[in-house]
Parts: C-alpha cells; sequence; structure tokens
C-alpha cells in the first residue's frame, strides 16, 4: 500500500497543476468527502428475495439523496452567483456564515472586498436581495455535503466559509452507461472550470468512490492528459460498484469528455470496459463477455475493451463493433475516431433513411442511411469502417 501511495505522490504537483489540484493519494487535509452510507448489495446477495429487495431499493434511495444533494447546492451556488452579479459584476467569490446562513462579504478576483456585513443603506447589494441569497443558502446548508460542494473554511475560521463562484457559461458535461448485473448504470461528470479545484466521485460505497478516484488520478497524470484547474464531480449509480475496477475506464472517459478532450457526444450508445493501472493502461477485467451481453440487451453494438485479452473474446461476436486501445490516450482517439464518421458524405449524396445505400467500398459491408439522410452506416449502425481501407478513409464509403 505504502509503495501505490508513494507512486502516486510523485504525480500529486502534475496533478495539482493540470488536472484541477487537489491530492492524488486523497490524503490531503480538507478534500476528504463526506461519508456516503455504506453499500449493502453484499448483503442482499445473501439473503431472501424480500431482504435483497429492500437492500436495492435503500441503495437507489440513497444514490439519489446523494446526486439530489449535489445538484442542490450546485444550483444554489449558481443562482446565487447570477443574483450577485447582477449587483455586482466583477464579484468571483463569496464568504458566508454557514451556521447562521449570511452573506458575511464579496470579493472580486484579486481578493478584494466588493460587500462586507453588515448592510448599510450605501452597500452596494440592497437589503432584499441580501435577504432573498440568505434564504437560500438557510434552505440548502442543512443538508451538510458543503466540503464536497466546494465551501472550504474562511480565514475567519468556522463556521465561516468562502467558495468561488461559478461561470455557468463554461461548464462542461458528459454521461455515460456502464453494463452492471442491474443492467446499464448511469455515469454523470460535471467540470466547473476557475472554482476551488477538485476531483470528487459521489456515490453510497466510500471504498469503492476512494480507490476509484486514486486510480483514475493517478492514470490521468501518468497518460500527459491535463485539464484547466476546476472542480470535477463524477456521480456514478451505485450498481457501478458492484463491478469494481471494470469501471475505471468509462469514468475516465466521461470525465476527460466533460473538461473537453473529447465531445461527450462520442460516449453515445458506446459501451466502454476496462480497468486503469496507475499507468494509464488498460487492464482486462473479469467476465467481460457478461458485460457486453448486458450491453447488448440494452442496444448498444460498439464496444472499447482492453486491446489484449478482452478484444480477442468480444470480437468474436460479428454483430458488434469492437475496438481494444492499451492505454488511456488510445481509448480517446478510439471514442473520436468511433464518433467522427457522422459527418456528413460528399455534398448531393443523400438518400432516403432507413433505406438500403449499396455496399461500402472498403470493406463491402451493406450500408444503410441514417435517420439524417445525408450519411450512412452498416448494419449494425456502425459508422466507423474496419475493413481494408481501399479509399483511405475511416469511415464507410459509399461506392461510386
Amino acid at each position: 500500500m505504502s509503495d501505490r501511495l508513494d507512486f502516486m505522490s510523485q504525480d500529486d504537483e502534475h496533478f495539482r497543476k493540470h488536472c484541477g489540484g487537489g491530492d492524488i493519494t486523497g490524503l490531503a487535509e480538507g478534500i476528504t468527502p463526506i461519508r456516503p452510507a455504506a453499500d449493502h448489495s453484499a448483503r442482499a446477495l445473501q439473503t431472501d428475495p424480500m431482504t435483497s429487495a429492500l437492500s436495492h431499493a435503500t441503495n437507489n434511495a440513497l444514490f439519489e439523496a446523494t446526486r439530489a444533494r449535489r445538484v442542490l447546492h450546485r444550483n444554489t451556488i449558481d443562482y446565487v452567483a447570477r443574483l450577485i452579479r447582477e449587483a455586482l459584476p466583477d464579484a468571483a467569490a463569496i464568504t458566508v456564515d454557514t451556521r447562521d446562513g449570511e452573506l458575511f462579504e464579496v470579493r472580486d478576483g484579486h481578493g478584494t472586498a466588493l460587500y462586507r456585513a453588515p448592510f448599510t443603506p450605501a452597500s452596494p447589494l440592497h437589503d432584499s436581495l441580501a435577504d432573498d441569497i440568505e434564504d437560500l443558502f438557510r434552505h440548502a446548508f442543512p443538508f451538510g455535503g458543503l466540503d464536497e460542494a466546494g465551501w472550504e473554511t474562511a480565514a475567519e475560521g468556522l463556521p465561516y466559509r468562502s467558495v468561488i463562484l461559478p461561470d455557468v457559461t463554461r461548464r462542461g458535461t458528459a454521461r455515460s452507461h456502464f453494463p452492471t448485473p442491474e443492467g446499464m448504470a448511469s455515469i454523470h461528470c460535471e467540470y466547473t472550470p476557475g472554482v476551488a479545484p477538485g476531483f470528487q466521485i459521489a456515490g453510497p460505497d466510500s471504498a469503492f468512490a476512494r480507490e476509484t478516484r486514486d486510480r483514475i488520478r493517478a492514470a490521468i497524470v501518468n497518460s500527459g492528459l491535463e485539464w484547466k484547474p476546476g472542480l470535477m464531480q463524477i456521480t456514478a449509480h451505485w450498481t457501478v460498484a458492484q463491478s469494481g475496477s471494470s469501471a475505471d475506464l468509462a469514468i475516465a472517459c466521461t470525465a476527460l469528455a466533460a473538461a473537453g478532450a473529447i465531445d461527450p457526444a462520442a460516449l453515445n450508445n458506446v459501451a466502454v470496459i476496462g480497468e486503469l493501472g496507475l499507468d494509464g493502461m488498460v487492464r482486462p477485467v473479469p467476465d467481460v463477455m457478461g458485460a457486453v451481453r448486458t450491453a447488448q440487451l440494452a442496444g448498444y453494438r460498439k464496444f472499447v475493451v482492453n486491446g489484449t485479452r478482452d478484444f480477442d473474446t468480444v470480437n468474436e461476436d460479428v454483430r458488434i463493433t469492437v475496438v481494444g486501445p492499451n492505454d488511456l490516450n488510445a481509448a480517446l482517439a478510439f471514442l473520436h475516431e468511433m464518433y467522427e464518421p457522422t459527418t456528413t458524405l460528399d455534398a448531393g449524396r443523400e438518400g432516403t433513411p432507413g433505406e438500403d445505400a449499396g455496399k461500402c467500398a472498403q470493406c463491402d459491408e451493406r450500408l444503410v442511411w441514417d435517420s439524417t439522410g445525408r450519411c450512412v452506416h452498416d448494419t449494425q449502425g456502425g459508422y466507423f469502417c474496419y475493413g481494408p481501407r481501399r479509399a483511405g478513409r475511416r469511415t464507410h464509403v459509399l461506392a461510386d
């Protein structure tokens, strides 16, 4: 364990600089997420159907409550930022007495106070606006989770906390789905640049969140990937934790898509399966075919899996399109390539959606016009051509 932490700590400075700050080891003071409730899924597997059903219902409720609290804090600070900037356009951060919900100070980007309590007739924030803001805080703060939401202890000490006001126009989001024993489960990532740096994974299983965060942070750093300082918040459905490290690659790619490394739409209808090593390499996972079958039943036909053992296993199924990256960078490149073919064909080449478009000039696959009538894909919905590329194109090419 100590070797693992030492290895991760070597890249801590790089991560702080290039990937939104925080601490790769997850041991730094002040960034530990709140303790989630225990995961009861293991108990559910060992008990009667009624207890199992109640356990699953409890975990679903805990997940939804955690997500709802995060949304509440995010929407509250977004709304507060907009209200404050209507009166103080240069506002960049605020300090609040979290015990009483009172707005204590508003500062610009240089740390200069633009407003400071108590309110006076000469204050730039009129009394009714300050009351509205404080009422929002008094409703949100009792739900807890302020550390997770980016509120840091202010120089005045607790209960005073400070938070950077977000620029919601620059926020990035991405969503993917991962095959679990319960079906396809959601992974949602939200990246807000310019606020207090952090990298958080929320879910009812604290061990899963902590260990997964550590692996993904190290893999991103050691892959030479980076994003501007900001807050990365990841919400993985509780059933993702049951799959353990098999969801590493999906979570990492979704986070990087939210930060702008690839178009978030590149994750649509693609199942990404693989464990990440601390060095950024993609590792095989247990029962990869079970995960593939779950995704197939949900309508997925494109898969990203480990490039050695898992690729050879999954690629035997001719009904699906499979790519096998060996590392995180290659996985992003494949996702970009698989999405890129949605660009239109040459001008004048159009057809009726759903009708036969002939064979691909490169791989001889039968092609169909897609829903736009301006692009073609194979009968399984794949735009990417894996056959001999006689025309030198990565997409399917219509014969002349």
